[in-house]
């Protein structure tokens, strides 16, 4: 059985519309990613996932950190709403979803029960914060890691699903750090204004 880390993510989105009714979800792409690969939420609670093909890839994920030791130590306990989320060949050529927490690699099982360990916005926000200063600049940017380097934001609630990337829920819920980790974009966001 072949599948990627697309894979993993899609199937993740479809089964947790089906079963979960998920009412918020944004996804992260290239330089967005810095936090995760995507944020959802269901009533109101928020939770961050990176997506990953299989267990194996879980050590790139090191790699992203300024000292990767150091940012496990500060964020380990308050990764309860961080996961890694990947697949895993199953019965009949099936794909398995998975989810451990980030830092500590708790399995969380079922894996779509991730969703009732989601946190209030402010919650998420302070966790958010912390762990972007944790990460290395990225290379696919101009050389400045923020908001724009994140994952997304997902929202849930009974009514609607409600997707934002991480860069736009950064700059409208936490602009003192939007403005400390992206000095050129709010420089150069500003002249084209005038």
């Amino acid at each position: 059985m072949i599948w990627w880390e697309k894979t993993v993510e899609y199937k993740f989105i479809i089964q947790t519309a089906t079963d979960r009714k998920i009412d918020f979800a944004a996804p992260l792409s290239g330089t967005q990613e810095i936090g995760g690969d995507g944020i959802f939420g269901v009533d109101a609670k928020l939770i961050l996932v990176e997506f990953k093909r299989s267990q194996r890839e879980f050590k790139t994920e090191k790699d992203k950190f300024k000292c990767y030791e150091k940012a496990k130590n500060e964020m380990r306990g308050r990764d309860r709403y961080h996961f890694l989320v990947y697949g895993s060949e199953g019965e009949n050529g099936n794909l398995n979803i998975h989810a451990k927490h980030y830092f500590s690699l708790k399995e969380v099982v079922p894996a779509l029960s991730i969703f009732d360990l989601g946190v209030s916005e402010e919650a998420f926000k302070s966790y958010l914060g912390n762990l972007i200063k944790l990460k290395k600049k990225d290379g696919r940017s101009d050389g400045t890691v923020g908001p724009e380097s994140v994952a997304s934001v997902v929202g849930v609630s009974p009514d609607s699903v409600i997707s934002i990337s991480l860069t736009e829920y950064v700059r409208l819920t936490l602009p003192e750090l939007y403005q400390a980790l992206s000095p050129t974009q709010i420089i150069s966001s500003d002249l084209s204004l005038g």
